[in-house]
């Protein structure tokens, strides 16, 4: 009986309006923008790009086939200045006046130095490198995930104040009401009150339009539709009271390309070593190019082992070797400047939130002040000693108050989640 009643106030529920707000942790909304980002997807191309081009690099020392095909005609041969030992029965050497020749080479790099391990190392090192730079990439959506919850969040605090005032402003209308009958107060001073009601709700149906505006763009972001209610959960905002170690992406990006420009150290080295390789070519010619006495079509073949070193390449090794260092001193230049913008921000964001904490503490004295004197204002107004006009700038003065207080709370948390999202640790 209680299962089939559970499951009767399930089934009813959405139509009684108790519907469950949707929960958003700020995790989840930055998980979100970096899987619906059009570069989320780029790693596995470039990982697709990178087999490729090893598999490439792998095959280039497969031996080498080529099949080639000659026909040509010369207006005349080589004529000798002397008389040549033929053979009996030969009076000249006859030399034909066309040639055509077939060939299959084949070419084998036996042993290159190490310049084939070189350019994988360097494949390796770059699609690292890329990698990373997608990663840096996608981290700077978080700033913009924590714009648009905080964003919502002030206006919901902003509405909730609003509607108190509201509220309040209601109740003293109804208790005018009861007054003006009595000939204490005047019809005036009543509608002075529903006039600043109408303001207040001009108020409430803007703010709530900032909120629909910034849950869109939020459900852009992540991909997804964010409701206008939507219940968002914010890390537990651990102590900030002094500078965080950096942990951005950035920091290894730039530690991969440096890699990435070492990596061709070993390619200049390769360079400079012995080169051996065999080849082989076979094939048909008329005349056989390796026997001239043979006019006829013949086959014919040659093989042999090529050797090559570089003994001298007037120091553009050394050249290299320096403009490689360069650019990785350069890399170290952009780290360095990077941590230095960080780490200047680490006072100002310090000394908000030292600033906001002391704010706090002098927002619940004003509040509590505030509303002690709406009270005695209160009372005056239904005395007829108080004006309207009295009544509707203190109320907006306590509003304002209590506005103050719950935005410099919410404020305190989006410089804390700021700072700590500047620093990587989130």
């Amino acid at each position: 009986m209680k299962k089939t009643t559970f499951l009767f106030a399930i089934l009813i529920a959405p139509f009684l309006g108790f519907t469950q707000a949707v929960k958003i942790s700020l995790a989840d909304c930055y998980q979100k923008a970096r899987a619906n980002y059009p570069i989320y997807n780029q790693t596995a191309l470039l990982e697709q790009a990178n087999a490729l081009q090893l598999e490439r690099i792998q095959k280039e020392r497969l031996p080498e086939i080529t099949w080639n095909a000659q026909a040509s005609m010369q207006s005349e041969v080589v004529e000798f200045p002397f008389q040549l030992p033929l053979p009996p029965g030969e009076s000249a050497l006859d030399l034909p006046l066309y040639r055509v020749q077939t060939t299959a080479d084949l070419q084998y790099t036996i042993y290159d130095g190490g310049l084939n391990d070189a350019r994988q190392k360097i494949e390796n090192a770059q699609l690292a490198a890329d990698r990373q730079q997608v990663q840096a990439e996608l981290d700077k959506l978080k700033p913009q995930a924590n714009q648009f919850v905080f964003g919502i969040l002030m206006q919901r605090d902003r509405i909730e104040i609003l509607r108190t005032s509201q509220a309040t402003l209601e109740n003293k209308v109804e208790t005018l009401e009861a007054a003006l009958r009595h000939g204490v107060v005047l019809p005036a001073d009543i509608d002075k009150l529903r006039v600043e009601i109408l303001r207040l709700q001009s108020e409430i149906e803007q703010a709530e339009g900032t909120i629909r505006g910034l849950a869109a763009a939020l459900g852009e972001l992540i991909g997804e539709t964010v409701p206008p209610d939507a219940e968002f959960i914010l890390p537990e905002m651990q102590s900030v009271s002094g500078a965080l170690e950096i942990q951005r992406p950035e920091l290894q990006l730039f530690n991969y390309q440096k890699e990435s420009i070492l990596a061709r150290e070993d390619m200049i080295t390769a360079a400079r070593k012995p080169k051996v390789g065999a080849f082989l070519q076979a094939g048909l010619g008329a005349p056989n190019p390796l026997n001239f006495f043979d006019e006829s079509l013949s086959p014919f073949a040659m093989g042999g082992v090529r050797f090559s070193w570089k003994i001298f390449d007037w120091e553009q090794s050394d050249r290299d070797r320096q403009l490689l260092t360069l650019r990785s001193q350069l890399v170290d230049q952009q780290r360095e400047a990077f941590e230095a913008t960080i780490e200047r921000m680490d006072g100002k964001y310090l000394e908000d939130i030292v600033t906001l904490e002391k704010l706090l503490q002098r927002d619940e004295e004003i509040a509590r002040l505030q509303e002690s004197i709406l009270d005695q204002v209160s009372s005056q107004l239904e005395q007829g000693v108080a004006t309207a006009t009295d009544y509707i700038t203190q109320s907006n003065a306590l509003a304002q108050a209590r506005l103050n207080r719950q935005l410099h709370e919410l404020q305190q948390q989006q410089i804390k989640v700021e700072y700590l999202t500047l620093k990587g640790q989130l």
